[in-house]
């Protein structure tokens, strides 16, 4: 098991009500979960291998609650060199332990890829745009105030959190998938982003948000 660490950008968009009642109680709004989920490393390794500008991004189907498992997942993998693929691999499957993955991997019981394609994130804070081709699809929105229309910042703070500890809330425009096998639309519904620092270090690095324009 080789020691890794990484800091990132985080996006996340699901099937449930706005932040997401599986962050509470881990019980989705509609009895099933439906998500994407993405990060762009900015700073990172792997048992000496630079993360740095590597991107993963992730469409997951569970039929009940995420910790009943039996979810399926497609996923994909921009990244620089082959070096990169092969270190980020392992801690994706939870093979290296660390949160979030060591917990996931063990929700996903049918995986597919990873492939290696270009993922493309335009980052902007609760209104950031993520695209795999045609094959996931992510337009975040902003709330917004209803009387001024100014931009409207929600929270969730969770200090055990092992995602994340403080996401901006937000909302989708667009949010679908259609990746081998692994298809849903749920757009609409709720969105997370935040800098977040993972590793398998024993107690998970605070993450630090960086707060929508």
């Amino acid at each position: 098991m080789a020691d890794w660490r990484m800091k990132a950008k985080y996006y996340e968009a699901c099937n449930c009500a706005y932040g997401c009642p599986c962050n509470f109680n881990g019980f989705p709004t509609h009895g099933n979960c439906t998500g994407i989920v993405a990060f762009a490393v900015e700073d990172g390794d792997r048992d000496g291998v630079d993360l740095s500008g590597l991107k993963v991004a992730a469409a997951v189907d569970w039929p009940k609650a995420i910790h009943d498992g039996n979810g399926k997942m497609a996923v994909f993998i921009d990244s620089a060199s082959d070096d990169q693929r092969e270190a980020i691999i392992p801690i994706l499957m939870g093979q290296d332990g660390g949160m979030p993955w060591e917990i996931l991997a063990t929700t996903i019981s049918e995986i597919h890829g990873p492939f290696f394609e270009t993922i493309e994130i335009e980052d902007n804070g609760t209104d950031s745009r993520l695209r795999v081709g045609e094959k996931i699809v992510v337009e975040m929105e902003t709330f917004k105030n209803p009387v001024t229309g100014d931009p409207h910042e929600v929270h969730t703070v969770m200090p055990t959190g092992f995602i994340f500890t403080d996401g901006l809330v937000g909302g989708t425009t667009t949010a679908r998938a259609d990746a081998d096998g692994v298809s849903f639309d749920c757009s609409g519904n709720n969105a997370y982003y935040a800098t977040v620092e993972w590793s398998n270090a024993n107690q998970p690095a605070e993450a630090t948000l960086t707060p929508a324009g």
